[in-house]
């Protein structure tokens, strides 16, 4: 199976009965923070929609970002660029208060279904190439893609082929978020499967 079928295969999968799932939520469950350190589930659909359109879109095709072709970031009340690691728990807090929720939904889907079009221009060969550092650095922290504030020390995050880059940011990453977010619900008494 190619990188492209296995990532087609999983991206397909459970994602969209997790989503349809989170649907059923009321805002106030999809903003709330039931333990101090664990995250909302807003923010991880937010953090899902963002690590996925900047990796496969940056980072696997060298495109744009949909966050860039439809003003998501003002629609959703987020001014923010990068993803989200190492942001402290108030802004965490913050965000899942602010964010507009069905502008939220709807990047969610447009970030899906561009990953989508975008396997369908690859090749094999560009998915065993890396990206050179200097693109590395250019797209992530000029770019904004990682959080300046968190500090990255002297290490390059991502240095993999685009194949592997593809499915950690559309498929891996989703996942265990997805799980992520699942515990979230069970904490709140939310009956998810």
């Amino acid at each position: 199976m190619s990188a492209i079928a296995l990532f087609r295969e999983f991206h397909q999968s459970l994602p969209p009965r997790a989503i349809a799932f989170f649907d059923t939520l009321a805002d106030e469950q999809l903003r709330a923070r039931p333990q101090p350190m664990v995250n909302s589930v807003a923010w991880l659909m937010w953090h899902m929609a963002r690590v996925e359109d900047a990796g496969i879109n940056r980072l696997v095709a060298d495109r744009t970002q949909v966050l860039d072709e439809g003003s998501w970031g003002e629609q959703m009340h987020i001014p923010i660029r990068h993803h989200g690691t190492g942001m402290t728990s108030e802004e965490v807090t913050n965000l899942s208060k602010q964010i507009d929720l069905p502008s939220l939904r709807a990047y969610h889907a447009a970030v899906r279904a561009r990953s989508l079009e975008v396997i369908e221009t690859l090749s094999p060969e560009q998915l065993e190439e890396p990206n050179d550092l200097t693109y590395l650095r250019r797209v992530l922290f000029d770019e904004g893609i990682l959080n300046p504030q968190y500090d990255w020390g002297d290490r390059v995050p991502y240095q993999a082929s685009k194949g592997v880059l593809l499915i950690h940011f559309g498929v891996t990453h989703n996942y265990g978020h997805f799980y992520e977010a699942f515990t979230v619900c069970s904490l709140m008494g939310v009956p998810f499967w």
